[in-house]
């Protein structure tokens, strides 16, 4: 029974890619999805040559309260192909969905949509990732509800990173979904660049003697100590969904 796991929040900027991209670290050979108005996950397939691709992307518009307003077949056709790549899912699966699409997706689950993942033997889960921003707090609280009728499984985790959030906030929006938390974490610039830059998958394999000779011995160690910690919480934090889609 192939499982899928859709990671949303509708707020930018909260740390979805960086948690679907713990996913992908700790599923090595789950294909994901990315809906999104451009590519970003582009390190999986980097230099790729043989083989399917392991990220597959549809665009989709990024202002998705004007997608919505439009109306018209474009507007009911947007989704279309994700659907259909979901209804198709043969292994256990990540969906990445972009800021601002996660409600108007979730939106065409009616039931027989759900009916028809089930007679698929698709079982759906949740992720949401949420902040101390207020907005994804709201988002995160409508995206679980959203999934109350059909996710075999929600998970909420709670993002850190850049504040910490109230924990009984998080846990009342969460009702009763699996949370975990993503500590806060201090880089330096330098850090931060290239963490944006090459997501988590280089991270194992690197060394300070690569960075040494642009910032330094120094620096370097503690760039690659601080990448590598990050990376390992990440994965801790994505633990509950990445073991739910997998078993």
């Amino acid at each position: 029974m192939p499982r899928i796991t859709l990671v949303g929040q509708e707020a930018g900027g909260v740390g979805k890619s960086t948690v679907v991209r713990g996913m992908a670290e700790a599923i090595p050979d789950a294909p994901i999805i990315e809906i999104e108005a451009s590519s970003r996950i582009i390190e999986y397939d980097h230099g790729r040559a043989k083989g399917p691709k392991r990220v597959t992307h549809f665009p989709v518009r990024a202002d998705r309260a004007l997608v919505e307003r439009s109306g018209g077949q474009a507007a009911r056709a947007e989704f279309d192909p994700v659907i259909n790549a979901m209804m198709d899912t043969k292994l256990p699966t990540i969906i990445d969905i972009g800021a601002n699409a996660a409600l108007s997706l979730l939106g065409t689950f009616d039931e027989e949509m759900i009916s028809a993942f089930a007679e698929n033997n698709i079982e759906l889960a949740l992720a949401v990732v949420v902040t101390a921003d207020a907005s994804s707090l709201s988002a995160g609280a409508k995206l679980v509800a959203a999934a109350k009728t059909w996710a075999a499984a929600t998970f909420v985790i709670d993002n850190r990173v850049r504040g910490n959030t109230d924990p009984a906030i998080v846990k009342r929006l969460a009702d009763g979904a699996t949370v975990t938390t993503l500590a806060r974490a201090e880089f330096e610039s330098h850090t931060m660049r290239f963490l944006q830059a090459m997501g988590l998958a280089a991270i194992p394999s690197l060394r300070a003697s690569d960075l040494q000779a642009e910032y330094g011995f120094a620096q370097a160690r503690r760039m690659v100590a601080d990448l590598k910690a990050f990376r390992l919480a990440v994965m801790e934090a994505v633990r509950p969904a990445a073991t739910w889609l997998v078993s």
